[in-house]
């Protein structure tokens, strides 16, 4: 335990993990991020279902937009549960970005540049560019003894020992290893970032991920028309 953590800082930081014990205690269910998506799922389901017993067809996308639509009515207001959707968005934008770089990569035969969105860096450069990513928050609020989350939270296996850790940790979601979903969200609050920015990363990913498909299309075209000259 760090024994610099001042009262004044605790005054501040202790009403963070107050308001998320508050509002996921809307949300019962909800103790995991992979519980949201669990949650998300099982709405889309019930959906398909109601589509089923009217014997009406339903395309997948129609699914996702009612899904969705549930989704933000149910959590609207809830500023702990709107963060955490807005990091399921934003790090399905990222998975999304990346996925199509890999494709056009495997198209022209590019080797060991799949990962040429660095994800980790746009978000970093966006938090210092507005004043945010709070080192000193983030890792205070863990040790603060009144609140005892890593002992309230056991279930949390990762390590996270640096900024640079966690912001990487933000970015790409790890299907084997859930959060603990009042946690994660109290860590993202304590470091700066609220859903807007988390919205912004994921289009600037998906922007970066369009240039580099654009530039590698027209550098590819422009290799065949030198080839044809030459030849």
């Amino acid at each position: 335990m760090r024994k610099d953590i001042t009262l004044k800082t605790k005054e501040r930081l202790i009403p963070i993990y107050e308001q998320v014990e508050k509002d996921f205690n809307k949300f019962p269910d909800i103790k995991t991020t992979e519980d949201f998506f669990i949650w998300r799922d099982n709405i889309k389901k019930e959906i398909e279902e109601q589509f089923i017993k009217l014997q009406e067809p339903c395309d997948d996308k129609t699914k996702k937009r009612l899904r969705n639509k549930i989704v933000e009515e149910t959590i609207e207001g809830n500023v702990s549960l709107e963060l955490l959707y807005a990091w399921t968005k934003c790090v399905r934008m990222i998975t999304g970005a990346k996925a199509f770089v890999r494709m056009v990569n495997d198209e022209y035969g590019i080797e060991g540049n799949d990962h040429v969105i660095k994800a980790t860096t746009v978000l970093h450069k966006h938090l210092k560019e507005n004043g945010k990513a709070n080192t000193s928050d983030l890792f205070d609020i863990l040790q603060i003894r009144e609140l005892s989350l890593l002992v309230k939270y056991p279930s949390l296996q990762r390590t996270i020992n640096t900024p640079y850790e966690f912001e990487r940790a933000i970015v790409k979601e790890d299907e084997s290893e859930a959060w603990s979903a009042p946690l994660f969200v109290t860590m993202l609050k304590a470091y700066g970032i609220e859903k807007d920015d988390l919205l912004i990363i994921g289009r600037k990913v998906i922007e970066e991920s369009k240039n580099y498909i654009k530039e590698t299309r027209n550098n590819h075209k422009e290799e065949q028309i030198v080839k044809k000259l030459v030849a």
